[in-house]
């Protein structure tokens, strides 16, 4: 039987030694992130093979190892989470000091490659901003599809760093006993590899049909629009089709499948005419226009004020708004495990709904750290796992098409919705149902990836799942690593299937907020939400498995039934 007093005299000693270097790789992440200098790239890599080596004495990872495959002996229920949270952390890093050394650098090129590269459109350098309103506004074919394939570009630049970068993840895998990178991932997650395949093939077939109407109905549009017989990807707003806000979005073909509707139904029993519905929905849903003359700072404040969460100390520790050789994606980063803790976010602002959306996302992330109790363990100051942290930030992002924010919050005039109120339902629905396909795309070709990352023909693989899962038509003779343009297959990877259990939590948690918690009242306009969320999701850290968090937040263990009904429902409740 293990010793508690052991257990937690090493777990003490070993908190000590991770604090300051711990932070050390934060504050040198958020300097790469800021910067993109070769410095702080340097930097980066110093501090963190500092870091892998406090988990490097092979004695030390055998007794942790122990600790952890005897856990259940141990009577105190917090220290048995400390062993386990502290045995994947050492597992993490456990391999060769050279093969993890390497990663580590690989790691921040990579990071420095997609902070500091900027595409040509036009023959000028842009960014990925600007890249983005050119397939949003733009009725410039030509220009589009430059913009599009500049997108992808960086792909070149980061391919064989990607690839090498998976051979040294797979290595250290196989040493482990595991048969690739994506499975061990998934395991020190925490995650049944047999349990999310059945989630997302579920979710898959779910999302069949619907998608396929949908995007029926909606290149039948774009080949209006562009005047062409085959649609593109550049007649796509989004460079990977991961959003569909500011296309044209269509209703189905028949509004209505029974009481509950099809999965992409309006559920109130009624039919809508082909005029009727090419009438409400013909064109894009400018959602944009409410945050052109906007704050988007003040807006963000408000928010949260609302809830009763205080963001002021995150703004102003925050590296909002865009220039040279700064990261162009959006994160949250805590740094330390002191209290009060040090959370930051970064992002590029400017004045429209994507960044309205992202600065909602980021800060649904902030203040789920900033109010992790303070009084646990080390090393369960954090969230209890990514995809309930994404399912905070993915729940608040989705405002931004919610009427009824958009009226409270925004100060949009009722009047202003008479013509947009069921288009912007119909937009966040469709939404849905593309990220979802999407995010099959990254988790398929992930799993792909890792199974055999020296195969020659990845961009076909890549293209395939787009073809398949997507609808999305390849270009004629195109044999680009566009997979590798994707940041997240590079310094996140297996990670976007996080994005998707958050997004069945969110489903599930807003139900929970509204009808149990609020009473019925929007979750956003509630100081109750706000301290049920401080109480339920934030405080409790990760003291509780990811499944057991969510039973605590909702009521009841995952329940992907909450996030189909999103699917259908109207209105501002989920």
């Amino acid at each position: 039987m293990l010793s508690a007093s052991e257990v937690e005299a090493f777990i003490t000693r070993l908190e000590g030694r991770v604090a300051a270097v711990e932070k050390t790789v934060r504050e040198a992440w958020w300097r790469l992130a800021t910067t993109g200098t070769e410095e702080a790239q340097a930097d980066l890599v110093a501090a963190g093979k500092e870091y892998n080596r406090l988990f490097a004495a092979k004695d030390e990872y055998a007794k942790v190892r122990g600790y952890y495959e005897e856990r259940e002996s141990l009577e105190n229920g917090l220290l048995r989470r400390q062993v386990e949270v502290v045995y994947r952390i050492f597992a993490s890093r456990h391999g060769d000091r050279e093969t993890l050394d390497l990663i580590e650098e690989l790691e921040a090129r990579a990071n420095a490659i997609y902070g500091n590269y900027r595409g040509v459109v036009a023959g000028k350098e842009v960014g990925e901003n600007e890249i983005r309103e050119i397939l949003r506004f733009s009725d410039d074919e030509s220009l589009r599809r430059e913009a599009w394939e500049a997108s992808k570009t960086v792909g070149r630049a980061v391919e064989d760093t990607v690839r090498e970068l998976a051979r040294l993840r797979n290595q250290l895998a196989r040493e482990a006993g595991y048969p690739d990178h994506f499975h061990l991932a998934l395991d020190l997650q925490e995650i049944d590899a047999g349990e999310l395949d059945g989630i997302m093939a579920e979710l898959e077939s779910a999302t069949e049909a619907p998608f396929t109407e949908f995007k029926e109905r909606l290149y039948e549009k774009l080949k209006v629009r562009f005047g062409v017989e085959t649609v593109m990807p550049w007649h796509l707003s989004d460079p990977f089709f991961q959003s569909c806000k500011h296309d044209p979005i269509p209703l189905p073909r028949q509004a209505s499948r029974g009481s509950e509707g099809g999965a992409f139904g309006t559920g109130n029993g009624g039919l809508m005419s082909d005029a009727e519905r090419d009438a409400l929905l013909a064109s894009v849903v400018d959602v944009d226009r409410f945050f052109q003359d906007k704050n988007l700072e003040e807006l963000t404040r408000k928010t949260y004020d609302n809830l009763g969460l205080e963001v002021r100390d995150v703004l102003a520790r925050s590296d909002l708004y865009e220039r040279d050789g700064k990261n162009q994606h959006g994160f949250c980063l805590s740094v330390g495990r002191e209290y009060p803790y040090d959370v930051r976010v970064l992002v590029n602002v400017r004045p429209d709904s994507y960044w309205m959306d992202t600065m909602l996302h980021e800060f649904g992330h902030a203040v789920y750290d900033k109010h992790i109790n303070p009084k646990l363990p080390y090393f369960l100051r954090t969230v209890a796992h990514t995809c309930t942290t994404e399912a905070m930030a993915l729940m608040m992002g989705s405002l931004t098409d919610d009427p009824a924010w958009l009226s409270a919050v925004v100060g949009v005039p009722e009047a202003e919705f008479d013509e947009v109120r069921e288009s912007l339902l119909w937009s966040e629905r469709a939404d849905k149902l593309v990220f979802i396909r999407w995010a099959l795309v990254m988790f398929n070709f992930e799993r792909e990836f890792y199974a055999n990352p020296e195969r020659v023909d990845l961009n076909s693989v890549w293209w395939g799942l787009v073809e398949r899962l997507q609808l999305v038509n390849r270009p004629p003779g195109r044999d680009e690593p566009d997979w590798a343009a994707k940041i997240h297959v590079a310094v996140a990877p297996v990670y976007y299937h996080n994005y998707v259990l958050g997004q069945l939590i969110a489903a599930q948690l807003r139900h929970q907020l509204e009808e149990r918690v609020t009473g019925g009242e929007s979750f956003f306009m509630s100081e109750v939400a706000g301290r049920y969320l401080q109480e339920a999701l934030f405080g409790p850290g990760a003291r509780n498995r990811w499944e057991d968090t969510v039973l605590g937040a909702t009521g009841e263990r995952l329940n992907p039934g909450y996030f189909v009904k999103s699917l259908r429902q109207s209105g501002s409740s989920q």
